[in-house]
């Protein structure tokens, strides 16, 4: 008995088929391993930044205002040194038996005066300006100490996790023992 040719196509087909579907089901076992490893050197990564530290340098240029009023308090000696010059006239009575006579003398003269004076002294000086600051500020922060890395440990669990279910065989899980 002779088989028609649709019945030999029929069954080359189903081969290609079956041949393409076992390549198919290996290259998504070679991805769900690659998912798995990528998934676990995911959770490495959110490991190593929750416990590690983060250091940088902030440069810090500003120009700061100052204004402020200087109080300035003293008491200064003064020396003076001068003469003065004395013209006048000295006018007085007389009183004699003969009667009372008006006598006007003049009188010219220099007085030299010398002292000292202390003197205090108290004003204030405003000042206003601007200080230009310019400095580096080391900083370090622990990423484990911040809400960030205490937010990051559920993504950590989740990736070792969905890690650990990749790597294991699917197909012993679906045929059951």
């Amino acid at each position: 008995m002779k088989r028609p040719l649709d019945y030999y196509l029929l069954w080359i087909v189903t081969l290609v088929l079956l041949v393409v579907n076992a390549g198919l089901v290996y290259a998504l076992l070679a991805a769900r391993t690659k998912a798995a490893e990528g998934a676990a050197t995911a959770a490495q990564a959110v490991a190593a930044f929750r416990t590690g530290t983060v250091e940088t340098t902030v440069h810090v240029e500003q120009t700061l205002p100052v204004s402020l009023t200087v109080p300035f308090r003293t008491t200064l000696t003064v020396p003076i040194s001068v003469t003065l010059p004395v013209d006048t006239q000295l006018s007085f009575t007389l009183h004699t038996i003969v009667g009372d006579l008006p006598v006007n003398v003049p009188f010219q003269t220099t007085l030299p005066v010398h002292f000292q004076q202390s003197v205090p002294v108290a004003f204030s000086v405003p000042v206003s300006t601007t200080v230009p600051v310019s400095f580096d500020v080391p900083v370090r922060i622990d990423v484990g100490a911040t809400s960030l890395g205490q937010a990051l440990a559920p993504t950590q669990s989740y990736l070792e996790n969905l890690a650990t279910e990749l790597q294991a065989n699917p197909i012993v899980t679906i045929i059951p023992r």
